[in-house]
């Protein structure tokens, strides 16, 4: 018997076959035409009628049927060609196709040389992208993502001191180490239960296959995650293991252009014990004060370099110094609290909304969670479930990870705890005995310093306790830190 995985491959292949048929047949069987821009600055409407558009990709050719595209960019020649589908997956490489011929309503067919294109954005196929489910996602080094099947049965992952065996169906998440210098093929694996384990896996290669039918072997430096059995991520772009918030409380607001800004979950009002609550903090968490906060937003993730890239692009700012560990999803560094600032202001401009950097007060209320512990999941760093000096994974004292690689805490916030310092909006103050109780941020004319929270990939485990505060110049950049955005309710 047939599996359900290639009943799946095979039903969708007759769908796109029969509807492109359609659509070659009789332009007006889309339901829009496709805008095609091109590089003189002339747009058609048509439709692109290409049966699939491939593109070379670092990790080998993929071709999507025309009912699947959304958009195709064109770089030129300095820059890479991306391709957007219907499903959310992201391949960026050169497109192999040297012309298309597009189909116009009551004209004649237009044929238009790839090398003229700037971009196109392709009319919706809604009524394909329900009947194709691909269960794993698989994300690049280069930013690539895309959902597939993953094809080895077995892993083979070898720690310091064991050896693990997993079938396919016992994992969820593997998140790979693609720093350059490193020997073998470091991993942190999150098991189907919510172990994590560190170690080097057997294989140097993975074999996958695309929802379009394109067999390919992906090599572990070119893999950031393999995530198994996690669908519908790929549309949101991430693959983490979010605890599952009720959708009502997430935010995700749409720019002018469209694009989505960060994701954000609403935080309920509350009343919280803020501080050093176990008598072994620094003088600065004292003393342990009541807060009683109105409902806010807080971002689910750190700010990335995606998201930051997006701002510098639109004024014209430099992009950060990565350091060398990519962009891409992972947490944007090197950035002053007046980057961070100003990144707020844009923000709030394109989206209508007022987004800010959190006080310290509302910033220590989300990492706590509800939690009156060192960390928001108890007293100890007892496993992974941080990146820090000292945490267990596999980033430690080495670099940043990409935003989401541990477990969120009881709000569903990501990396409250280590991986970067989060700037917040307060100025330096060393007690709380003047603090305002609702939460507001304490602030002055000329700041000299202003506080980081969180800890950072760099820190010991002391560091990343949910009270710990730390200060730094407002025009001082550094490798380990970043920041998380808030915003308020209309």
């Amino acid at each position: 018997m047939p599996s359900p995985r290639n009943i799946i491959n095979r039903t969708s292949t007759i769908i796109c076959t029969t509807l492109l048929t359609i659509i070659l047949s009789n332009s007006t069987a889309a339901s829009g035409l496709d805008v095609i821009t091109m590089k003189n600055g002339d747009i058609h409407n048509g439709t692109a009628a290409l049966e699939r558009y491939s593109i070379q990709t670092s990790y080998g050719t993929v071709s999507i049927p025309y009912p699947f595209m959304q958009q195709l960019s064109l770089g030129g020649k300095e820059k890479q060609d991306k391709i957007v589908t219907s499903f959310g997956d992201h391949f960026s490489g050169r497109i192999t196709d040297l012309e298309i011929m597009t189909l116009r309503q009551a004209e004649p067919t237009l044929p238009l040389a790839v090398i003229d294109i700037t971009s196109i954005e392709f009319s919706p196929q809604q009524q394909i992208t329900r009947h194709a489910q691909a269960p794993d996602g698989i994300e690049m080094t280069n930013g690539d993502r895309f959902s597939g099947w993953i094809n080895s049965n077995n892993f083979l992952l070898k720690g310091a001191a064991s050896i693990h065996i997993f079938k396919q169906e016992q994992i969820h998440i593997i998140d790979i180490d693609s720093i350059i210098e490193h020997t073998g093929n470091r991993v942190q694996l999150t098991s189907s239960s919510g172990m994590m384990f560190q170690g080097e896996l057997a294989i140097n290669n993975i074999k996958a296959k695309t929802r379009y039918g394109d067999n390919l072997n992906l090599p572990l430096s070119k893999l950031n995650t393999l995530a198994f059995g996690v669908k519908d991520l790929i549309q949101r772009s991430n693959f983490y293991f979010r605890r599952k918030i009720d959708p009502a409380t997430i935010i995700q607001d749409q720019m002018a252009d469209g694009t989505l800004g960060p994701l954000m979950a609403r935080l309920p009002a509350g009343q919280y014990h803020r501080g050093d609550l176990q008598g072994d903090g620094d003088e600065d968490e004292r003393p342990p004060i009541n807060i009683n906060l109105k409902p806010f937003a807080m971002g689910i993730f750190e700010i990335t370099f995606d998201e930051y890239g997006m701002f510098c692009a639109d004024t014209s700012r430099n992009l950060p110094n990565d350091e060398g560990w990519g962009r891409g999803r992972r947490p944007v560094i090197n950035v002053t609290w007046e980057d961070a600032m100003a990144y707020t202001k844009w923000l709030s401009r394109k989206t209508g909304h007022n987004y800010r950097l959190p006080s310290d007060a509302e910033w220590e209320y989300a990492a706590r969670s509800n939690s009156k512990t060192r960390y928001w999941w108890g007293q100890q760093v007892d496993k992974p479930r941080a990146n820090c000096e000292g945490c267990g994974s596999i980033w430690d004292g080495e670099k940043s990870s990409l935003t989401g690689r541990f477990p969120p805490n009881h709000f569903g916030l990501h990396d409250t705890a280590g991986n970067v310092f989060e700037w917040v909006a307060d100025c330096l103050h060393v007690d709380f005995s003047q603090d305002p109780t609702d939460g507001s941020p304490v602030d002055r004319h000329q700041c000299g310093k202003r506080i980081i929270r969180g800890g950072a990939w760099s820190f010991p485990p002391k560091e990343i306790r949910s009270a710990n505060r730390w200060r730094d110049f407002p025009t001082r950049l550094s490798d380990d830190t970043g920041f998380r955005v808030a915003r308020d309710f209309d």
